[in-house]
């Protein structure tokens, strides 16, 4: 499918972000990719595997103030239309709140929280005005679940849905064709784990979705103008567990899940 469109990616150097990013090049996407880390290496390979492809890279850190607003006005300053915003972009911290890096968890809501706020809010605003546009939520299935152990990540995600759903609402008020897909994955198989010192917990040790999977299934719900993706029949019987029991068998459950396996 070819397209004049363009799509920026948050946090596109890896995982869920890459296999996006992949799922847009192979539609002939100008992809316009921001991480912290290793957008050239993500760039080679992505323009080894297709051919002709266009792509913009702005590195940014979106754990700071200034990361999300230098995103957005170097896409001014580039004269780029964004046509659709992935706000995938993330991070978490496993352990006791107590026990955890408060540093660490701060800036686990810049990331997670005020980044995707502010490029939701400025690039929003743009698609409302021209009455045209997609945006991409990376929630979690932990958006309905409380996650002891991993308590500020969960909560982090937990404001995207709540932010995105209502906004969800107030685009049909406004009769907007502007839409917004929360993409909702069970544990995939990223280096998520790694990175928030979860490797050797029961669900760092389970079995994972593959991140390929994931993608290909938020990439047709946003096309398709889905208010909410579960991407897996796993992440379908979380969200169903969130409506049937009560959230304190539920943070039992989630905690347990948390816990390190015994060697």
């Amino acid at each position: 499918m070819a397209t004049n469109q363009t799509v920026l990616i948050t946090g596109a150097s890896s995982g869920i972000g890459f296999e996006l990013a992949r799922c847009f090049a192979r539609d002939g996407y100008r992809l316009v990719l921001s991480a912290r880390h290793d957008l050239e290496a993500t760039d080679q390979k992505l323009k080894s595997e297709f051919s002709g492809l266009q792509t913009v890279l702005i590195p940014a850190d979106f754990s700071t103030h200034e990361g999300p607003a230098h995103l957005y006005d170097e896409t001014k300053r580039q004269g780029l239309q964004i046509d659709v915003l992935v706000n995938d972009a993330g991070f978490g911290e496993a352990g006791l709140f107590t026990e955890t890096d408060l540093q660490k968890e701060i800036g686990i809501v810049h990331v997670n929280v005020m980044s995707l706020m502010y490029l939701t809010k400025v690039f929003l605003h743009d698609m409302v005005a021209r009455n045209s546009g997609k945006i991409m939520q990376l929630g979690s299935v932990v958006s309905f679940l409380p996650n002891p152990r991993q308590a500020v990540y969960a909560a982090t995600k937990a404001f995207v849905l709540s932010l995105s759903e209502a906004l969800q609402q107030e685009l049909k008020e406004q009769k907007s064709e502007v839409t917004i897909t929360i993409l909702c994955p069970p544990a995939t198989e990223t280096n998520f784990f790694h990175v928030a010192g979860a490797e050797n917990t029961k669900v760092g040790q389970s079995d994972k979705a593959d991140p390929k999977d994931v993608a290909e299934a938020g990439y047709k719900g946003l096309l398709s103008g889905e208010a909410r993706v579960l991407p897996t029949f796993g992440a379908k019987m979380n969200f169903a567990s969130s409506v049937l029991f009560p959230d304190s068998m539920l943070a039992v459950l989630m905690g347990s899940q948390m816990q390190e396996e015994k060697k």
